[in-house]
C-alpha cells in the first residue's frame, strides 16, 4: 500500500471515529445541559483546565518523539514506558495533595473531590499511551477508531445514567473514568500484539530523547497556559457559577475542533514525518492538509455563528439563551484558531520543538494580559479577548514557523484559507436569507443547512476542485485525486 493509500485510509477511519465521537458529544451536552446547573459545567471546567496542565508532564513529550523516530530498539520503548508510568503516578500524587489549594483558592469547596477522582486517570491512560502512539505512528488507525468510539460510548451512557439519577457534576467525572479505564483496556486487548514492556527504566537508553522532548513538553505546557488561561483567569475573577455560561458554549466550539482537526492533522503528522527529508513534498502534504482542514472547519463555524440562537434552544434549552451572543464570538475564535492546528503537525514532524517552544511563549506574553483585560467586561469581554488573539497570530505563524520550515510562500498559504472562506461566507449569507421566512428554531436550522450545504458544495465544485476531489476519494474509497499526496 502507497504512502497515499495508507494516508486516506487512515483518514476515512479517523473519520469515522471523530464523527462518531461528536455525535455522542453533542447528544451528552444537549442532555447534561437540561439535568445539571450552569455551575457544574463552570466547576468541570476549572477542573479540566488543572488537568490540561498535568497531562503535560505525563507524557513528557514523549508520544511526539516516538512517532518522529521512524526505529527505536525494545530496550528504549520499554525504558519510555515505565518513564511516563511514573511520571504519571507521581502526578496524580500531588494533585490529590494540592486539591484541598485549589478548592480554597477558587472558593469552590467540591473542587477537591473532583479533582481527586479525575487525577486518577493519568496513571489509567498512562498504562495505554504508549500502545496508542505506536498504533498512530504505524498508521493502524481502523483498530484506533474501534476503540476510540468504543470507549466514548461506554464514558456517555455512564455519565447519562448517574446524570439522571441525581449525580449532578459527579456525571461528568463518572464518564470520564469510564472512557479513560475502557480505552486502557481496550488498547491492551486489541493493539498490543503481544507486546509487552520490559521491567526496565534507563535513563541512558533514553537521553537522547529527553533533549527533545523537554522542549516539546515545555511548548505544551505554555500551549497549555495559552489554552486555559481564560478559564483561570475568568474563574477566579468571575466566578465558578457565572464561568459556566461561558465554559459551555467555549468547550462546544472547542471540542468541534477537537474532533475535526484530527481527522487530518492527526493522520497528518505521521505522513509528514515519513516525507521529512523531501520539503517539496513537505510543502505539499502541508498545503493540502491547511486546505483540507480550512475547507471543513470554515463553514462549520461560521454556521454556527450564524444560526446560534437556533443552536443553543435547540442543543441546551432557553435557560442557556444568554450564551447565544458568546457562542457567536466563540465560533468566530474557533475558525481562526483553527488555522493553526496543521502547523503543529508540520513542527513535530520535523522534530522543531524549540521553535514552537519560543512560538508559544511569546503567544502567552500576548495573551494572557488579554485575557485578564477582557474579564474585566464580562463573560462578553472575556470571549472577544480570545477572539482578538485568535484573529492576529495567523500571519506571524506563517513568517515565523510555516515559511521557514517548508518554504510555503505567502500567496500559497493564504490560498489555502482565502477560497474556503469565502466560500463559506457566500453560503452562510445565502442560507441565512432562506430561513428569515421561517419560525420555528428546528425548521430554521434545517432550511438553512439545506441551503448552505448546496451552496458551499456547487461554489466548491467552481472553486476548491482539490478539497471536493479529495472528499469523494475518502468518502468512496476510489482513486479520483489528482495527487492529493504525491
Amino acid at each position: 500500500m502507497t504512502l497515499k493509500q495508507q494516508t486516506f485510509s487512515a483518514v476515512r477511519w479517523t473519520t469515522f471515529a471523530m464523527l462518531g465521537k461528536a455525535v455522542l458529544m453533542l447528544l451528552q451536552m444537549a442532555v447534561m445541559a437540561r439535568l445539571l446547573a450552569p455551575g457544574d459545567f463552570g466547576l468541570m471546567a476549572l477542573v479540566a483546565a488543572v488537568i490540561a496542565f498535568a497531562q503535560i508532564f505525563s507524557d513528557m513529550g514523549m508520544s511526539n518523539i516516538i512517532i518522529q523516530h521512524q526505529k527505536i530498539s525494545h530496550k528504549a520503548l520499554s525504558s519510555l514506558y515505565w518513564l511516563n508510568v511514573s511520571a504519571s503516578t507521581l502526578l496524580m500524587l500531588l494533585l490529590i495533595l494540592l486539591s484541598p489549594w485549589m478548592a480554597v483558592w477558587y472558593h469552590e469547596p467540591r473542587i477537591q473531590t473532583i479533582l481527586m477522582l479525575v487525577s486518577t486517570t493519568f496513571l489509567i491512560a498512562a498504562f495505554g499511551q504508549q500502545l496508542r502512539v505506536t498504533a498512530e505512528k504505524n498508521l493502524r488507525f481502523q483498530q484506533l477508531a474501534g476503540i476510540e468510539l468504543s470507549a466514548s460510548l461506554l464514558g456517555f451512557f455512564v455519565a447519562i445514567a448517574v446524570a439522571f439519577a441525581g449525580g449532578g457534576v459527579y456525571a461528568l467525572v463518572a464518564g470520564t473514568l469510564t472512557n479513560a479505564i475502557s480505552s486502557t483496556v481496550l488498547c491492551w486487548w486489541i493493539l498490543a500484539d503481544g507486546w509487552r514492556p520490559m521491567w526496565r527504566l534507563r535513563i541512558g537508553e533514553i537521553r537522547e530523547f529527553l533533549g527533545s522532548g523537554a522542549y516539546i513538553m515545555g511548548f505544551s505546557l505554555i500551549n497549555t497556559i495559552n489554552m486555559q488561561a481564560d478559564i483561570l483567569i475568568g474563574g477566579r475573577i468571575l466566578g465558578a457559577a457565572n464561568l459556566g455560561a461561558y465554559s459551555l458554549p467555549k468547550d462546544l466550539s472547542l471540542r468541534l475542533a477537537m474532533i475535526i482537526n484530527p481527522i487530518v492533522t492527526r493522520v497528518g503528522l505521521p505522513v509528514m514525518a515519513r516525507a521529512q527529508d523531501d520539503k517539496e513534498l513537505l510543502k505539499s502534504i502541508y498545503l493540502k492538509t491547511l486546505r483540507m482542514t480550512a475547507s471543513v472547519n470554515f463553514p462549520l463555524y461560521t454556521a454556527i455563528a450564524i444560526f446560534a440562537p437556533e443552536i443553543v434552544a435547540i442543543m441546551f434549552g432557553s435557560q442557556w439563551l444568554e450564551s447565544v451572543p458568546l457562542l457567536r464570538i466563540l465560533a468566530l475564535w474557533g475558525l481562526f484558531r483553527s488555522i493553526g492546528n496543521p502547523a503543529g503537525s508540520l513542527v513535530f514532524a520535523l522534530g522543531r520543538g524549540r521553535l514552537i517552544f519560543w512560538w508559544s511563549v511569546g503567544q502567552m506574553l500576548i495573551q494572557v494580559p488579554i485575557f485578564w483585560f477582557g474579564s474585566k467586561y464580562g463573560l462578553v469581554g472575556l470571549s472577544f479577548s480570545l477572539l482578538v488573539c485568535a484573529m492576529i497570530l495567523p500571519l506571524p505563524q506563517w513568517y515565523i514557523i510555516i515559511r521557514p520550515l517548508c518554504n510555503a510562500q505567502f500567496v500559497e498559504y493564504f490560498k489555502q484559507l482565502s477560497i474556503p472562506f469565502s466560500i463559506s461566507a457566500i453560503a452562510a449569507a445565502a442560507s441565512y436569507a432562506a430561513t428569515v421566512p421561517f419560525n420555528g428554531n428546528l425548521l430554521r436550522l434545517i432550511v438553512g443547512g439545506i441551503i448552505g450545504c448546496f451552496i458551499y458544495l456547487v461554489l466548491s465544485r467552481w472553486l476548491n476542485q482539490p478539497w471536493l476531489v479529495a472528499i469523494t476519494e475518502l468518502l468512496l474509497g476510489r482513486d479520483r485525486s489528482k495527487k492529493i499526496f504525491a
